[in-house]
């Protein structure tokens, strides 16, 4: 069965009317978001994943999804969340940074446009950032310590980064009110987190792990003093 290997191939699909019929009226909104709306992603060797919004999400109600599943795998779609607008309203100050990504960077399959013009509790979202922040730097330093045994090292900055950036269009919105176009603008604002440049000598390379969880550092102390409105 066909890959679909990019958004407007899957909007344009079976996928709309399948998740309509499946969830009828229940069914509010059904999008694509994640990182496989970011920057890198390859939809050959990761899946789409699909979220939803409804009006009842009890057991019962989303069972429907279920049929679905196989199709699914053979698609390469992966059901996520699955939401109602009383959660969201009731969950805002625990995770407004997930909802922030996703009333910015979202593709519609089926119903409405998912948290049209949201806009976060800005304390929330600089608590959140700040959590999400410290509980990095714990394990950026636990990696630091078996980096000698780490078979690709290098792996260091990939990992790191996987987690860091969506953290940090958190941060980018804190600071400026808006969410950033690309990862590009992370890396103008915050020119220490872009991926060192390779290399061979082990002190060169140790060094710039060592630099780089500073970085986080710096970030995490700014977040914590930031006053935000």
């Amino acid at each position: 069965m066909k890959k679909n290997l990019s958004v407007i191939e899957l909007q344009k699909s079976d996928w709309p009317s399948i998740l309509q019929q499946a969830l009828g009226d229940n069914m509010i909104s059904a999008f694509i978001h994640g990182d496989c709306l970011m920057e890198g992603f390859n939809a050959m060797e990761s899946p789409w994943t699909i979220s939803f919004i409804l009006r009842d999400n009890s057991n019962d109600k989303i069972a429907p999804v279920q049929e679905l599943l196989k199709k699914a795998k053979k698609e390469n779609i992966e059901f996520r969340y699955f939401f109602t607008l009383k959660e969201i309203q009731t969950s805002e100050d625990v995770f407004p940074l997930e909802f922030l990504h996703i009333a910015n960077r979202n593709a519609v399959i089926a119903g409405a446009t998912p948290l049209p013009n949201y806009v976060p509790n800005m304390e929330c979202l600089r608590l959140e950032c700040e959590r999400e922040l410290r509980g990095l730097q714990i394990h950026l330093r636990r990696a630091f310590t078996y980096l000698n045994e780490d078979r690709n090292p290098l792996g260091f900055f990939v990992r790191a980064s996987s987690t860091m950036l969506p953290i940090m269009y958190g941060v980018y919105y804190l600071r400026h009110h808006a969410y950033p176009e690309n990862h590009q603008q992370i890396y103008d604002e915050f020119p220490a987190l872009k991926t060192p440049i390779s290399s061979k000598d082990k002190e060169l390379f140790l060094e710039s792990v060592n630099n780089y969880i500073n970085s986080v550092t710096e970030i995490v102390n700014l977040v914590d003093t930031m006053e935000v409105v």
